[in-house]
């Protein structure tokens, strides 16, 4: 059976995270439909690199949806590809089904990521870039070539518009522009969410 590869892309506040735990539910409840939420749950982890916020969420409800205990792997630096994959493989050894990585853009821009990296390397910039390509086709490697369903959230960089409110006043509103990934990361998924600060997502590529 084909694994799904999900992206969820937008800036800091838009909900990544609380939509990626979203669908991560609802895939497991479609199989376990004979089963408990606390089971379901249980087929569900985070690889989580944003200081433990995924476990804000445990205990609480949004709507229909209850959130309890789940697996989650704390991340700390570095934000190498080589944890990442350690991270992801630990899960799957504890029989999770839906991996949710929170987030991916550390393992490209935080300490020890991919930019950190070549940044220290001695010699010529152009061609260390090139040295660090291998580090990239692994992480692409271990998200598409699985046998468990890989839901990631990449923050992108933000840059503020003024435009109208509600009330018809000139304000300025945060916007999402591109990924905090190598250029065109995304490329690699079945299917990308990308969501706005008003909680709103859009379907940016649909392989499905």
């Amino acid at each position: 059976m084909q694994k799904a590869v999900i992206g969820f892309i937008g800036p800091s506040g838009s909900g990544k995270t609380l939509s990626a735990l979203r669908v991560a539910y609802g895939m497991m409840s479609e199989k376990y439909k004979d089963k408990d939420s606390e089971f379901i749950w249980s087929k569900i982890g985070v690889i989580d690199t944003e200081h433990k916020r995924s476990m804000l969420y445990t205990g609480q409800s949004f709507g229909d949806l209850d959130i309890k205990s789940f697996y989650q792997i704390d991340l700390e630096p570095p934000d190498s590809t080589e944890i990442y994959i350690q991270a992801l493989k630990a899960l799957k050894d504890v029989g999770v089904e839906v991996v949710i990585v929170d987030s991916l853009s550390h393992n490209w821009s935080g300490k020890g990521g991919i930019v950190d990296e070549q940044s220290r390397m001695p010699g010529n910039s152009f061609q260390n870039w090139g040295k660090m390509a291998p580090h990239t086709h692994e992480l692409v490697d271990a998200l598409t070539k699985n046998d468990v369903h890989i839901l990631t959230t990449m923050r992108v960089k933000t840059e503020y518009v003024v435009e109208p409110n509600k009330d018809g006043k000139m304000a300025p509103r945060k916007v999402g522009t591109k990924p905090v990934q190598k250029d065109e990361f995304e490329y690699e998924f079945m299917i990308n969410f990308s969501i706005d600060m008003d909680n709103v997502a859009s379907v940016s590529k649909d392989n499905s």
